[in-house]
């Protein structure tokens, strides 16, 4: 099940974000974990058309989270935010990213949003596959953007129309 993040998700959705920082995952390029007040804060600014959703299994345990976020605070850009999606370290290659990633297109579609944006990096295969599957494309590849543990990495931005 898909639902609107509360305040009560925060515990859950700080644990699977902080999953993604680790080495070798290769979701973000923070290397630091946030805290529960921190996501707090950023969850507080995801209302209207830029917000955040949960997903929870059959006992309604929350395994996945994902958001609409602000490209820019240039006003040009405010039809056009980033997507992103986490899911729990134990329950990932099952398609709920593919789930997430839907949700997200038709809660832009609903608020007439004019497209999406998808970063990550070259190395997460699993996130490009997903991009792809939904009719993204790379419109970008930026060499050596993201130093993470001494290493540099690549980063894909990807870009879906909408409308």
């Amino acid at each position: 099940m898909i639902r609107r993040a509360k305040c009560s998700d925060v515990e859950d959705i700080t644990a699977i974000y902080n999953q993604a920082i680790a080495p070798g995952v290769f979701a973000t390029s923070q290397v630091s974990p946030d805290t529960p007040s921190e996501r707090l804060a950023w969850l507080e600014q995801h209302q209207g058309p830029y917000a955040a959703f949960v997903y929870q299994d059959d006992s309604r345990k929350t395994i996945a989270w994902c958001s609409l976020n602000a490209f820019s605070v240039r006003p040009e850009y405010i039809e056009l935010p980033e997507v992103s999606f986490y899911v729990d370290e134990k329950h990932r290659r099952r398609g709920i990213g593919k789930l997430m990633l839907a949700h997200l297109i038709d809660t832009a579609n609903t608020f007439g949003l004019r497209g999406l944006f998808g970063r990550t990096f070259e190395r997460n295969v699993g996130a490009i596959k997903n991009f792809n599957l939904f009719g993204f494309r790379r419109v970008a590849t930026l060499r050596e953007l993201s130093r993470i543990r001494g290493e540099w990495h690549n980063d894909v931005w990807l870009w879906k129309q909408l409308r």
